[in-house]
């Protein structure tokens, strides 16, 4: 099991060669699926992996901010490792929903598996759940807590349908009419995410929230339920993923030209961030980074 494009894509170019390279690289099958035009505001892609076996029996997740679905075609269960004590191993359902993280967290990669997942936008999970997705925050949740008996007819749908093609049509299906909320976006939160995304780094927040028209105290509320994050956080992490997106398939990296461009204060500030994000130093990352920037191989 693993969440190999738990990340903001760059471009479609850049994921079409991310997709390929990990494909070569572990000899196995990948699929993606665009959904309809009411979907699509909500979900980046759906997404079928099978016969991913790294050499390694772990791997280090960096955090994005966004939220991703896995279940589990094979009916077993979903496993983490815990992030302080790493040889203690969580378990979850056969299916699973990976919230908004900030902090880095570490998933089993030692078994062959099939798995379905959902790579959600940024806050694109809100009308699919009757929580606020502040709620998920840093956390795994069995899909079940979230959507109870209509979690194990998903999987039961998912399980009976013979080809991919035939998946990602009864997933679209079954997460329409899972939807609790309008497929609407609240304007506010969508202006907001529409300029974050595109300019992480070359407007002040405080611009962005001053066009809005909402008190700050209130369009914070209003993110935060909607994306789980605050528009702070969220910023700082599309930052760090900036950093990482220009050092993809770098031979040799200026660290402080990168801090600069990526609008860090100074090369400490930079670092500080880093580690925070992915309990790594970059030069370390960057000795270890593999064929997907937002994961890192374990090796025991």
């Amino acid at each position: 099991m693993g969440y190999l494009y738990n990340t903001t894509r760059k471009d479609g170019a850049t994921h079409a060669f991310n997709v390929y390279s990990t494909c070569r690289a572990y000899a196995m099958l990948l699929s993606t699926h665009i959904p309809q035009a009411s979907l699509s505001d909500f979900v980046d892609f759906f997404w079928y992996f099978k016969g991913y076996t790294p050499p390694h029996s772990k791997e280090l997740v960096l955090p994005d901010g966004s939220i991703e679905l896995v279940i589990n075609l094979n009916e077993g269960k979903i496993k983490l490792f815990d992030r302080e004590h790493k040889g203690l191993m969580q378990t979850y359902g056969s299916s699973v929903v990976c919230g908004p993280h900030s902090e880095f967290f570490i998933i089993d990669t030692s078994e062959e598996t099939t798995v379905l997942g959902i790579h959600f936008k940024p806050g694109g999970i809100y009308p699919f759940i009757k929580v606020p997705v502040s709620e998920l925050h840093n956390i795994h949740i069995s899909l079940d807590t979230l959507w109870g008996a209509k979690a194990h007819d998903l999987q039961e749908v998912l399980l009976l349908s013979k080809t991919v093609d035939d998946k990602f049509r009864a997933l679209e299906e079954s997460l329409l009419k899972l939807a609790s909320r309008p497929l609407i976006r609240h304007p506010a939160v969508s202006f907001a995410l529409n300029e974050f995304l595109i300019l992480p780094h070359k407007r002040p927040l405080s611009d962005v929230i001053g066009q809005i028209g909402l008190s700050q105290r209130r369009f914070i509320q209003i993110f935060k339920e909607e994306v789980g994050l605050t528009p702070k956080l969220f910023c700082r992490l599309r930052r760090f993923h900036e950093v990482l997106n220009r050092i993809d398939h770098a031979h040799s990296v200026n660290w402080l030209d990168i801090a600069i461009a990526c609008g860090y204060y100074d090369q400490m500030h930079f670092i500080k961030d880093f580690q925070a994000f992915s309990s790594l130093n970059p030069t370390d990352y960057f000795s270890r980074q593999g064929k997907h920037h937002n994961h890192v191989g374990i090796h025991n």
